[in-house]
Order: structure tokens, then C-alpha cells, then sequence
């Protein structure tokens, strides 16, 4: 794929997203047991954001566990490019439901072929201490950040931070939150950050004039604590290495008065050749 401006990137986004909820992308119909389909549909003229897959099926295995088990861990595999104008199909299989624990495997599809698959655990929660090692950068202030807009992202506005790994196209840490109402709802608002956490790609970083970040090939989210969506958080990503046609990155998500939220890490291709990302694709 040929690199896009900023400002052509934004035109698109503005296309995709303009009017649209990111309630709407997470409305499942139930068509089995374990079944669900996300019907709500669009034209994009991208591979589908991998963030709306792994949101939809986070939301389908949420759903299907016991009732007060936030998710607390996620890790995907992205097996081939989806189409947002295409309904997604989505299997659950819940393979262990436990005292305290529930764990589940999703499978989503699009005409009949496997996209993506997903296991996903859920915690009930346990009283116990609450403290954190690292800290949320200190550059990266609210306060004195101007806005950016962020592309492709139903319901969402964001504020630009400073770049400890600067690079034209791709930010490595900013700030969103979610306009849509989530309420109270856990799952809602994991399933809203594992959905804007996955807009950038820190492999990006290690372009060159030979070579590129590409598509991801993996996610995984750790959720440390509940969230609310609606309040400012804070992207913070950390590139690592490239090599043998893939890049790994891992990444922060804190709250504004600096508690780590979650955390995240994911591989993607780094090949020969011009960039093959549109901010983000699966």
C-alpha cells in the first residue's frame, strides 16, 4: 500500500467514522449458544482495524462468562486482513469456568474464513495491596497537550504528547477518551481501550529508507485495574527490536493522575519495502 499523507489519512478517517458510535460496532446479535455476529457494517478502503476485531471479540467472550468477571488478559492473533463492509462472525468456547477464573476462546469470520482468533480471561477480583513501579512520563502532561485528531477511531478524540520516538506518521504516545456512553459497564470500557490502544504501531519507529512497518501479526492487553473510557488515558508505546521481518513493541496505558491501567505488547511485520500501514490495519 502506498503511505498516505496525515492529511489524506484524516480525509479517510473523517469518511469512515463521521457519525457513527462505537456502541454500534460492539452490538452483537446472538445467533447460537456461543455465537454472535457484529453486523453493523461500512465502507473503508482499508483492511479492517485490527482493534475493531479484537474490541468485538472481547465483547462476544465477555458476555458469555459469569456475570462480575472483568476481562483481565487478552492475546490475538490477526490470521487475515478483515473487511469492515463484511459482518464478522464470532465463536466462543469457553474452556474453563472457575471459582474465581473464566477462560475463553474466540474465533471470528468473515465469509467462512477465519480472520482472527482470540483467548481471553476473566478475574473476579481479589482485595489485596495495589501499587505500581513505573511511572507515567512526566513530559506527557494533560495539561499541555493540544488536540489531535485521531484516525479511523469511532468515538474518540485525542490530544497530542510529546514524542520520545518520534516518527512522521506514527505516534508513539498520546492522549484519548471515549465519547460514547459506556457508563459503568467494565467489559464496555475494556472493550473501548483494547479498541483505541491498537490505533498506532511502535515497529514504525524503526523505519528506514529500505524498509517498514507493516500489518500486525499479534495483541495482547493486560487489564490491571477497571477503567472508565470517558476519562483521559494516556498511550504510551516503547519500540524494542526488528528482525527477521518482524518488529516488537510493547506499550502503557495510564490514567491522567498517572495509575497504570493496562498494559500491552504486540509483533508486526517489518519487510523490504515502502510503508504497508494505514494507521492501523489487521
Amino acid at each position: 500500500m502506498t503511505p498516505m499523507t496525515m492529511d489524506e489519512d484524516f480525509a479517510v478517517a473523517g469518511r469512515v467514522n463521521d457519525g457513527r458510535s462505537l456502541l454500534d460496532l460492539l452490538e452483537l446479535e446472538k445467533t447460537g449458544e456461543r455465537r454472535f455476529t457484529a453486523n453493523y457494517v461500512f465502507p473503508d478502503p482499508y483492511p479492517m482495524f485490527g482493534g475493531q476485531v479484537t474490541a468485538q471479540a472481547l465483547r462476544a467472550a465477555g458476555i458469555t462468562v459469569a456475570d462480575g468477571r472483568p476481562p483481565h488478559s487478552l492475546h490475538g492473533y490477526f490470521i487475515r486482513p478483515g473487511n469492515a463492509s463484511v459482518p464478522t462472525e464470532l465463536d466462543v468456547e469457553v474452556e474453563r469456568q472457575g471459582r474465581a477464573f473464566s477462560t475463553c476462546r474466540v474465533t471470528a469470520r468473515q465469509s467462512g474464513k477465519t480472520i482472527f482468533i482470540m483467548s481471553a480471561s476473566f478475574h473476579g477480583g481479589a482485595e489485596g495491596p495495589t501499587r505500581q513501579c513505573v511511572g507515567m512520563p512526566v513530559s506527557a502532561g494533560l495539561e499541555k497537550s493540544g488536540e489531535w485528531r485521531i484516525p479511523r477511531l469511532f468515538s474518540f478524540e485525542g490530544r497530542a504528547a510529546e514524542q520520545d520516538f518520534p516518527h512522521d506518521e506514527m505516534r508513539t504516545r498520546f492522549w484519548a477518551r471515549c465519547t460514547a456512553d459506556l457508563a459503568s459497564d467494565h467489559l464496555l470500557n475494556a472493550c473501548a481501550l483494547a479498541y483505541f490502544a491498537d490505533i498506532t504501531n511502535g515497529v514504525a519507529h524503526f523505519d528506514t529508507g529500505t524498509h517498514s512497518a507493516g500489518a500486525s501479526l499479534d495483541y495482547s492487553v493486560w487489564f490491571h485495574r477497571p477503567v472508565r473510557a470517558d476519562d483521559w488515558m494516556l498511550l504510551d508505546l516503547v519500540p524494542h527490536t526488528v528482525g527477521h521481518g518482524r518488529g516488537w513493541y510493547t506499550g502503557s496505558v495510564f490514567l491522567a493522575d498517572g495509575t497504570l491501567a493496562a498494559s500491552l505488547a504486540q509483533e508486526s511485520l517489518f519487510l523490504e519495502g515502502p510503508a504497508r500501514y494505514f494507521i492501523h490495519g489487521c
